[in-house]
């Protein structure tokens, strides 16, 4: 049977119209995945002098313990980090805002849920006692509560936690004015070696090298009283970093622990700094 000019028009017409609204529809679908390409996730985070945990190499290098294994976290989760150097006190200002989006080593506390989000805890802290070498026989069998209670100076970090118990003796009418404040750590160091102070609160791996890198590790004596063992975290800001992205450094972060990563960074950086064989060469 024979085909018209009339039918053949028709035909036309409609193959132009289907391969017209073709792309028109793929367009339309690839339009959203499209948008979440362009959005990669970068981080900010904040970070101070605090070696061998964060601290800056003589080549200009970010690293460190905390460093490294956010590092390690951020690249499984397919983020970048972008670091911000800083004091712990304006950081976690920052944080409150989203002008900083992560904070490492952060420990999980009341005062600081209303706007941090934690993972769960990736290494353990605890928080020692330091003294002038020359006082340790006078200081060395009295606690914390003891040495304020008659009259002694104790440096502390602007911002940092050092345990409920202290931070109910820095905040209280009759104690707080016991505590000097720091917005770097090793003012405090300098501080105590002055004798401007009595006692220095710290982590006792980064003592062990700020003092070495000072040369007063003779000068300085760890008192045997413990102020504060506990765990940090990675703290992220509520005002910028969206749960799902949490999820995903907390996935990231099951890995590392079930791997033994975690543990293996750990080990080589304490190593290193307790037994003096660090071969760091830091500018702060």
């Amino acid at each position: 049977m024979g085909i018209t000019s009339k039918s053949l028009g028709l035909v036309a017409l409609l193959c132009a119209a289907a391969c017209h609204q073709q792309p028109q529809s793929a367009a339309t679908a690839t339009a959203p995945q499209k948008a979440a390409a362009a959005e990669p996730c970068k981080l900010k985070v904040g970070w101070d002098p605090w070696e061998p945990y964060q601290y800056e190499t003589a080549d200009g290098q970010i690293a460190g313990l905390d460093v490294e294994l956010a590092r390690e976290l951020a690249d499984t989760a397919g983020c970048s980090l972008n670091f911000v150097q800083g004091n712990w006190a304006d950081h976690l200002a920052a944080i409150k805002t989203g002008d900083i989006d992560l904070l490492l080593a952060a420990t999980p506390n009341s005062q600081r849920e209303p706007f941090a989000i934690f993972s769960e805890p990736y290494r353990d802290e605890n928080m020692a006692m330091f003294i002038r070498s020359d006082k340790l026989e006078e200081l060395g069998d009295q606690s914390l509560a003891e040495l304020v209670a008659k009259g002694k100076r104790v440096a502390v970090t602007d911002g940092y936690f050092y345990g409920p118990e202290v931070a109910e003796m820095m905040t209280a009418d009759d104690t707080a004015g016991a505590f000097v404040r720091s917005r770097i750590v090793e003012a405090g160091y300098a501080r105590l070696v002055d004798g401007q102070v009595d006692v220095l609160l710290d982590d006792p791996v980064v003592a062990a090298s700020v003092l070495r890198r000072k040369g007063w590790s003779d000068a300085v004596a760890r008192h045997p009283g413990q102020v504060h063992d506990g765990q940090v975290a990675l703290m992220f800001s509520r005002a910028s970093v969206p749960q799902d992205l949490v999820q995903r450094f907390e996935k990231a972060l099951e890995l590392s622990r079930r791997s033994g990563r975690i543990e293996s960074v750990v080990a080589r950086y304490v190593d290193q700094d307790m037994s003096g064989k660090s071969d760091k060469k830091s500018l702060n």
